[in-house]
């Protein structure tokens, strides 16, 4: 599932293609993801693009298109207008076309005159000045489940998923199974440089593989997990192999002798 470095690659690169072009009478193959009418977008305007938690916002002149990968969405712009085997809707943008769909068709696309009520329920950007030490202190303190789970509370912290949680952990040399009121004062302080720190060296590096989503992004260098998918291969601070346990159904990496 894409985060929140990958979708904001992707938005600044969608941003440099489409802003300020007029997009054309959609195809919907796949009605099933959309919520809203879709023929309310033609002739309509791209004004801005923004990236809010895990959402991609399309501003138009008066509508918004809000779009949700989940797991396996995808957002495509190509040379062509023909569906591919997953797409659920295209749209067409100054010549080009906008290819949305999902294999397992539970991506989201919603099309709304209002905005408010899908960002004022997601918490806080962590690369934002909103998010601060003070901020993750007061919320640690307020749950009684695993700091891992915390992470990935979207009504939080906005656009964490799974691997960069597992990441952040491990900088942060903190346990994923321990209980969020555990931390002392001096690991909160670890974990909130941590936040920053991975995920501003993920955008930096245009985030991890971000093939599968989309085809905006090029570059010659990602961000590579150090612990995320990487089970039975050695730490590679101690050369500890990485173990792999379940937490809230979602695989989760972690050094059993880095991370305390």
């Amino acid at each position: 599932m894409p985060e929140l470095p990958e979708l904001e690659v992707l938005v600044k690169n969608l941003k440099g293609r489409i802003k300020d072009k007029r997009l054309g009478r959609p195809t919907v193959i796949n009605p099933r993801v959309i919520s809203g009418d879709p023929n309310l977008v033609e002739n309509k305007m791209v004004e801005d693009i923004k990236r809010r938690g895990k959402w991609v916002l399309i501003f138009l002149d008066d509508l918004y298109l809000a779009f949700h990968l989940r797991l396996n969405g995808y957002i495509f712009l190509l040379d062509y207008k023909e569906p591919d085997d997953y797409d659920c809707i295209i749209l067409p943008v100054n010549g080009e076309y906008l290819h949305f769909g999902d294999p397992r068709r539970l991506a989201q696309m919603k099309i709304t005159k209002e905005i408010n009520s899908l960002i004022d329920e997601l918490g806080i950007d962590p690369l934002s000045e909103e998010f601060t030490l003070e901020y993750l202190s007061k919320n640690l303190k307020k749950k009684r489940g695993n700091i891992k789970t915390f992470l990935m509370d979207q009504d939080i912290i906005s656009g964490i998923g799974n691997t960069y949680a597992d990441e952040i952990l491990f900088s942060a040399g903190i346990n994923p199974t321990r209980p969020c009121q555990s931390l002392g004062e001096g690991e909160v302080k670890s974990l909130y440089r941590s936040i920053r720190n991975v995920l501003e060296e993920a955008l930096s590096l245009g985030g991890a593989s971000t093939e599968e989503f989309t085809n905006l992004v090029s570059r010659e260098q990602s961000f590579e997990p150090r612990v995320h998918r990487r089970e039975g291969e050695p730490c590679p601070v101690c050369e500890t192999p990485i173990v792999m346990i379940k937490i809230g159904g979602r695989g989760t990496y972690y050094c059993p002798k880095c991370q305390k």
